[in-house]
């Protein structure tokens, strides 16, 4: 049960985003300017140069809490001697979990500026923003 509320939650907030999408979306902008990835998801966070190789990343994280239901069920029996009776009851709860969002892209490009290749990492809940954008 605290699977499918895990899945039904994370669908609910990640408005049907998908990797699918993510990776679609960043195929599109490959053999493009920077500028276009500009122009999709916002200026980049940094910028580096390692081995040689010129990147640049986006980046975001959040934290938020989720509520997490639970279900008991007691039994046992009431009365005394002969007059025992079986007892059953069932109590809801639930407590809040803390959840982590959180994504990465990097784009390497060229000496002028051509996207050449990239890389993604995090969660869909962390990703949508750069999902939603890159499918417009």
């Amino acid at each position: 049960m605290r699977r499918w509320l895990s899945a039904a939650f994370a669908l609910a907030i990640t408005g049907c985003a998908t990797w699918g999408q993510m990776k679609e979306g960043l195929d599109g902008l490959l053999d493009q300017p920077l500028s276009a990835a500009i122009d999709r998801i916002g200026y980049p966070s940094s910028e580096q140069i390692i081995a040689g190789r010129k990147l640049y990343r986006w980046g975001s994280s959040s934290q938020s809490a989720m509520y997490m239901p639970s279900t008991t069920t007691t039994t046992g029996s009431i009365g005394t001697g002969m007059g025992y009776r079986p007892f059953s009851a069932t109590t809801t709860g639930g407590t809040y979990i803390p959840v982590s969002y959180n994504c990465e892209i990097v784009l390497e490009v060229d000496s002028n500026d051509i996207i050449k290749r990239y890389q993604y990492n995090g969660n869909l809940g962390g990703c949508r923003q750069y999902i939603q954008a890159l499918r417009k």
